[in-house]
């Protein structure tokens, strides 16, 4: 029996990562479709972030929002906080770094929108200020991070939706983040839309 190339191994222990936490992370999932989906169906939207390597995935989700995933169908409002360099700059600038997102929250979030915030080791401060404005303004939460007990879970409530990532590293954080962004615009469409196969 052949052995394994060293990126075959790589892709296994990829897939393999990624399937052994399945059950923990769809209820999870599934309930941050039904949020979004209510809060979509009020006229209400999404404003989304990320931080890093997340950011590029925060970007993704709000396309796939934003234009279609699978299926032609109608445009959802979804707002990617994270890609404004302009802005960005000019809060951290001024010595506001913390602040990137959560000035952006306190200007255009309303009562009923729902704040996705993507985070791959779940302790980044601009994250933490962009959940407590929300809290402050009763936006929705959903956090998806990629390790456990990291100051996100430490301001989260009761009503906050935690997507928990269990990963032990950035890639199989990064990894993950994206296979969850896939399956939540995955149920998103289908349930507000329905397939047109």
């Amino acid at each position: 029996m052949n052995e394994l190339s060293p990126i075959s191994n790589y892709l296994c222990d990829a897939i393999d990562s990624a399937a052994s936490h399945i059950e923990q992370i769809a209820p999870a999932l599934n309930d941050a479709c039904n949020l979004i989906s209510q809060s979509l169906l009020s006229d209400k939207k999404l404003i989304i972030c990320g931080n890093g390597y997340s950011a590029p995935i925060a970007g993704l989700l709000t396309t796939c929002l934003m234009h279609q995933q699978e299926f032609e169908r109608p445009s959802l409002p979804a707002i990617n906080i994270s890609i404004d360099s302009t802005t960005i700059s000019a809060i951290a600038t001024d010595g506001n770094y913390h602040q990137v997102y959560s000035k952006q929250i306190r200007a255009m979030g309303n009562e009923g929108d729902t704040l996705v915030a993507l985070s791959i080791d779940g302790n980044c401060s601009n994250i933490v200020q962009a959940i407590q404005t929300a809290h402050e303004k009763d936006i929705h939460v959903i956090t998806m991070t990629g390790f456990e007990n990291g100051k996100i879970s430490a301001v989260r409530q009761t009503e906050d939706i935690e997507i928990l990532l269990y990963t032990h590293s950035v890639a199989r954080a990064m990894e993950s983040q994206l296979l969850a962004v896939n399956a939540l615009c995955h149920q998103i469409e289908n349930q507000l839309f329905g397939s047109t196969d």
